[in-house]
């Protein structure tokens, strides 16, 4: 039997948010874990937990997610997060503080789909300045 597919969600803050609860479910987890309240200091013993407790072939469908609201605390647990795995036990880890960068991504998506069809071209090889838009969603 395989086993299931994990996602682990780690946030600095109370809760994890129900919007990336949903988001989890949608996008085909099996087990959605919330972690409230996860200090910087317990992203590595949380990560050697989930990812040694699976073998090798079982953190291929294990994965970490980091929420909460503060763009550079989430970047310090994904560092975190990242430099306590151990080859060949590593997962996918993702952070997306409040939004914050699927919703960059997604505005770099559309100014890019826009150049091409004004303009017929794309955004490589190009320096681009983005005005405004900083911070997490709803800040």
């Amino acid at each position: 039997m395989e086993k299931p597919f994990i996602l682990h969600m780690f946030t600095p803050g109370r809760n994890v948010s129900p919007f990336d609860v949903n988001m989890a479910y949608d996008a085909g987890y099996q087990a959605v874990i919330p972690y409230g309240d996860v200090g910087l200091d317990q992203l590595g013993p949380l990560t050697q937990d989930a990812i040694f407790s699976r073998g090798p072939k079982g953190v291929k469908r294990t994965g970490i997610f980091i929420g909460g609201r503060e763009i550079g605390l989430a970047a310090d647990m994904l560092d975190a997060a990242r430099n306590a795995m151990v080859p060949p036990f590593e997962v996918s880890v993702f952070s997306d503080p409040s939004g914050a960068f699927t919703t960059a991504a997604a505005m770099v998506a559309c100014v890019e789909r826009q150049l091409k069809k004004a303009h017929g071209v794309d955004l490589a090889g190009r320096a681009v300045l983005v005005v405004g838009g900083t911070g997490p969603v709803g800040a």
